[in-house]
């Protein structure tokens, strides 16, 4: 069922509700549109194909709509940064996202705003929720296992602990702030030899190699990457854009 209807960034977003996998729309071109999920269920009753197909469906439109959002704030970033004086407006502007990507350095604040193909992040989606399983996936729209430290803000316990203590994740409204929140954490974690090599190429085999700090699992995770990109041919993926942005 449809929530609600609004624009945003100069597009049209429908957030939608899931209450059953036919709720989930099918995307049978390159052209996505833009569907934001503000809730999931869970996919572990449907054949493991459907279930694969399912849950790119889900999140496809969310990771272009994201990075449709980082796009447009990394140009206006880069002119700003070019002028000599701001208004009030564009300095508070520019001043939280040098807060929220933690650095005060332009050259640094550009570097961060990069994005990436689409496959790799489809894959690491696909491993942190098990291809829709996980139950922070299905309770928090918690794609990839973000963990939550202020008890002030949307969240769930997990089952486990750490050294005894409660360990909390992050409850995002939709699919698309899951996402937002994947790219501002590689933006400003400790994947600087990611980062860097986005910068000069889009290959995503290189690129995968460069993320053997996102998980303790290291080499193994990247190992995994591989696989389920290659396994899955999630590199087609790349090349599928939001109503007109043909070309980008």
């Amino acid at each position: 069922m449809v929530a609600s209807f609004y624009s945003s960034n100069d597009r049209d977003i429908v957030y939608r509700d899931i209450d059953t996998p036919d709720d989930i729309v099918d995307i049978n071109s390159r052209i996505v549109q833009p569907i934001a999920y503000t809730n999931v269920m869970s996919l572990s009753d449907l054949d493991v194909e459907i279930r694969k197909q399912k849950f790119i469906d889900i999140m496809l439109p969310a990771i272009l709509i994201s990075k449709s959002k980082l796009r447009a704030k990394r140009e206006r970033a880069t002119e700003l940064l070019k002028e000599e004086e701001l208004s009030t407006g564009d300095n508070i502007w520019l001043d939280k996202l040098k807060n929220t990507y933690r650095t005060e350095d332009p050259d640094k604040l550009l570097l961060r705003l990069n994005d990436h193909p689409t496959s790799i992040v489809l894959a690491q989606a696909a491993i942190e929720t098990g291809w829709g399983t996980s139950r922070f996936f299905r309770e928090a729209n918690n794609v990839f296992g973000v963990w939550s430290y202020d008890k002030n803000e949307p969240r769930i316990r997990a089952s486990e602990t750490r050294d005894g203590k409660a360990v909390y994740l992050k409850k995002y409204r939709s699919l698309i702030e899951a996402v937002d929140d994947y790219f501002i954490t590689i933006g400003r974690g400790p994947y600087t030899s990611f980062r860097k090599h986005r910068a000069i190429n889009s290959d995503v085999k290189n690129l995968v190699n460069h993320l053997d700090t996102y998980s303790e699992i290291s080499n193994e995770y990247v190992k995994r990457l591989h696989s389920v990109i290659d396994t899955n041919k999630l590199q087609k993926y790349d090349d599928y854009v939001l109503p007109g942005k043909e070309g980008v």
